[in-house]
């Protein structure tokens, strides 16, 4: 049971911690190319990476959440 929690946890925080680098990696190159974006463009754009960081830091705490579960349960 804990090793379930314990590896289902890592691999929530690992996915969180994947979907937080493909947020600044796109917000790097939205900037670099900014000159290509209109107003409008790069506004939707920089929301809807506000809110791909908000989901991806919750499923990070989410993992870390299972990870303490599990080590307490142990």
């Amino acid at each position: 049971m804990t090793l379930i929690l314990i590896s289902s946890g890592v691999t929530l925080s690992l996915f969180g911690l994947l979907g937080l680098s493909v947020v600044i990696y796109s917000s790097f190159l939205v900037r670099k190319h900014s000159k290509y974006y209109s107003q409008q463009e790069k506004k939707t754009t920089f929301e809807r990476l506000i809110i791909i960081n908000y989901l991806a830091l919750s499923l990070a705490a989410f993992g870390l959440i299972m990870i303490l579960v599990g080590l307490l349960l142990r």
